[in-house]
């Protein structure tokens, strides 16, 4: 990870892993196709990702981490180190409804760098930015450094941890078996023939 500003002579980071085993030939992103439906899973905040950034924003609005927040109760602290969201539970009971073929996870590089790394050569995304709101959090953060929305979308997760790219024919399972793990769960787009993220509407 690149974290400008961390560490100091002398320190270090330590780091851990974990490994993991699956049944063979359930790898995915599998059989992505044409028509198949975007499913988004909500974040809670900032989810560990663009913290140069954010450090930068807060020190350009001259608040201190312990002042106020100004979008919810709390400080501004808290809010912005809210603890990210795991979608394990949730992703596994998807994939057990059938019919998921793609899943993102909305990351450094946000909705823009990483949708387009689960999908095949040839296909692209079509994402709905009016399907849902962008949250406080980053319209506070886009508001502050004067941040356009293509640098948003490409450097925050915008409210959308998670990406599942579904069959058409499964989407009612598959966002049965999310919401019933505790997901709120938004349709924003479709899959489609050519590269990278195309998109409708506005966040901003």
């Amino acid at each position: 990870a690149e974290m400008p500003g961390m560490y100091a002579e002398g320190d270090f980071d330590l780091a851990g892993f974990a490994v993991g085993a699956m049944e063979r030939g359930a790898t995915l992103p599998a059989d992505v196709a044409e028509g198949d439906v975007l499913l988004g899973l909500a974040s809670n905040g900032v989810h560990s990702n663009g913290y140069s950034l954010v450090r930068k924003l807060v020190e350009i609005s001259g608040l201190g981490w312990d002042a106020d927040c100004p979008w919810q109760d709390g400080t501004l602290g808290a809010a912005l180190l809210a603890p990210t969201r795991l979608y394990v539970t949730a992703a596994l009971a998807a994939i057990g409804a059938g019919g998921v073929h793609a899943l993102a996870h909305i990351t450094g590089g946000g909705i823009t760098e990483n949708l387009p790394r689960v999908l095949p050569e040839g296909l692209g995304a079509l994402v709905d930015l009016d399907a849902w709101e962008l949250p406080p959090v980053f319209r506070w953060l886009a508001e502050t450094g004067g941040m356009e929305q293509p640098e948003l979308l490409k450097t925050f997760n915008c409210g959308l941890g998670m990406i599942l790219a579904v069959a058409p024919g499964q989407l009612a399972p598959v966002r049965a078996a999310l919401e019933a793990a505790g997901e709120t769960v938004v349709q924003i787009g479709r899959v489609q023939p050519g590269d990278g993220v195309s998109t409708l509407g506005s966040l901003v």
